[in-house]
């Protein structure tokens, strides 16, 4: 049966069988897969089961559905695809796997953990002398006549030679060149993956490995393991192309915090004789920890097959110093994909909202606030009269350089007042004050707006040719409404609908050249502030009894400067 292997945005692992029809995954306690992360809607995707196979179906997400990587609408899903949900990764796999750990290329395999004590490594010892990084290895020779590294390290101490110098200086330039190209690349590559990828390849480039691969822990506690990278020597995979790395190395470093470094793995006692070490004839072997702060986050671990290329103390050395540089590396990274996936979700919110709500809303977990729920808002309808006569007159270009102009000083206008942008509408616009956050001065800042607006155009009409004239006739209206992203799934669009937006749309149609008129309710919370004249009880389209209408002249003095320059 199809299953769903998921990687949570906390680095947890799950899966799910697709054992129903139809299942549903969000932010909702009511979806079949609820996922814990405000970048995710409430019901975000579905997976269908149709005669064809499983297809996955986004439901109007606010911030989207990926499929390897590339939006997607619907998609009817093949064995591996990788689907991408706010910050959690899901595996569409059709085949079950008895494994509890499982990728394209790497399979960890439950070795007993070895007994042994070994020495621990903490963060601050990193720049230790090299002694210390080691893990001593039995005194006595192994079976194949090769001494201990600790002895021989320990018969060198304080008897360097002279080749000690130049080994020395060799290393300090590969782990230079490193971590340059690891900077140049943080810059220049955006993805993550393919950031770590690029890592890989530059330490086979100074170290000889058959095959090697990263691992970051996931998890409350780190006790996941989450294969990122593998790395084969000169890219050609071998055998079924998956690596059985061994849990007991892992498990080693990752719980004694240790770097291990082994000259004969399988006859290393440390390692229980482990399975896998067998299985993938391991000879030599190196796993280094990636610390941050007094936590490991993952480990480097490179494997060596062949009798005549065993590592020694400089790669151990060499790994060690690229690791730890690693490790901060990954966090940059990390802080950098959250920083271009809020500008993202920044530049759509932008188009719609002033920038104080824009930040209201990325502090305070966007979908919440831009799901559709009721609130009092302040609604407000403009129009520019007689635009029809002014485009006959003007090449099609002119004119949309006039539209542009003016829905620019609009627009400006509307954020400087804290208002959102909903529509434009041929050559009006419809504004609201109060949504998606309720302010006590909404129907205020409104009219502040609203003024602002008929004096905006004022000064714009003195670009115009002589003898055009350029109107605006503004209806404002305030009541509950209900605001947020509606639409079908193919297309979602934040707005406002209720009646007081088409009372807003009846009073700007019925309004004069140059005239702003507003409702009962909005006349109520800006009387005391605003010079306002009744204009009487009018008879709108939509409404079964006529309406008192008042007309706004100014603001009073005192009240005349913005809320918000």
């Amino acid at each position: 049966m199809p299953f769903l292997h998921g990687v949570g945005p906390d680095g947890a692992v799950f899966e799910y069988q697709l054992s129903k029809n139809r299942i549903t995954i969000g932010r909702s306690k009511d979806c079949d897969i609820t996922l814990a992360d405000s970048t995710v809607s409430r019901n975000h995707a579905a997976i269908t089961k149709t005669p064809e196979g499983y297809v996955l179906t986004d439901l109007g997400s606010f911030n989207g559905t990926k499929v390897n990587g590339v939006a997607i609408q619907t998609r009817l899903l093949r064995h591996e695809d990788q689907i991408s949900i706010g910050k959690s990764r899901l595996t569409f796999l059709t085949e079950h796997s008895d494994i509890s750990f499982r990728t394209a290329s790497v399979i960890l395999d439950a070795d007993a953990d070895a007994q042994q004590k070994v020495v621990g490594i903490s963060p601050q010892s990193i720049a230790a002398d090299s002694q210390q990084l080691l893990i001593a290895r039995d005194t006595r020779k192994s079976r194949t006549g090769i001494s201990s590294l600790g002895m021989a390290a320990a018969e060198n101490h304080g008897e360097r030679e002279p080749c000690g110098d130049v080994s020395s200086l060799e290393r300090s330039n590969k782990v230079l060149f490193v971590l340059y190209e690891i900077s140049r690349q943080l810059n220049s590559i955006q993805d993550f993956k393919e950031l770590l990828t690029k890592i890989m390849d530059l330490i086979f480039m100074v170290i000889d490995a058959d095959y090697g691969f990263l691992i970051l822990t996931g998890g409350e506690k780190g006790e996941e393991l989450i294969p990122m990278v593998v790395k084969y020597k000169d890219d050609k995979v071998v055998g079924t192309g998956q690596i059985t790395a061994s849990r007991t190395i892992i498990n080693r470093v990752i719980r004694d915090k240790v770097a291990l470094l082994t000259s004969n793995a399988m006859d290393d006692s440390r390692l229980d004789y482990a399975k896998s070490v067998f299985l993938q004839q391991i000879r030599s072997a190196i796993c280094v920890p990636l610390w941050k702060k007094d936590s490991i986050i993952g480990v480097i671990q490179l494997d060596s097959i062949r009798f005549d290329n065993q590592f020694n103390h400089d790669d151990l050395e060499l790994l060690k110093a690229i690791g730890s540089q690693m490790a901060m590396i990954i966090e940059q990274a990390s802080l950098n994909e959250k920083i271009r996936e809020e500008e993202r979700l920044r530049n759509r919110l932008e188009r719609f909202h002033s920038p104080q709500v824009v930040d209201m809303i990325l502090r305070g977990g966007q979908e919440d606030l831009m799901e559709p729920k009721e609130l009092t808002a302040t609604v407000v309808f403009t129009d520019i009269v007689g635009f029809t006569s002014i485009s006959e007159k003007l090449p099609p270009r002119e004119v949309n350089m006039i539209l542009n102009q003016y829905f620019s000083r609009m627009t400006d206008i509307i954020f400087r007042y804290d208002g959102t942008l909903d529509k434009y509408i041929g050559d009006g616009l419809l504004a609201v004050f109060g949504a998606p956050v309720e302010k006590e001065d909404d129907a205020i800042r409104a009219l502040h707006a609203a003024l602002a607006m008929r004096q905006a155009v004022e000064e714009l009409r003195l670009d115009l040719p002589v003898g055009d004239r350029l109107d605006i006739r503004i209806g404002i209206n305030t009541g509950k409404v209900v605001a947020g992203n509606m639409g079908s799934p193919k297309r979602l669009d934040y707005t406002v609908i209720g009646d007081p937006v088409n009372t807003a749309a009846r009073l700007e149609s019925i309004a004069a050249p140059h005239q702003i008129l507003i409702g009962e309710e909005t006349y109520r919370l800006v009387k005391d502030l605003f010079c306002i004249t009744c204009v009487g009880s009018r008879r709108v389209k939509g409404k079964s009894v006529e309406i008192t209408v008042y007309e706004v002249l100014s603001a009073k003095d005192g009240y005349s400067k913005p809320r918000k320059e």
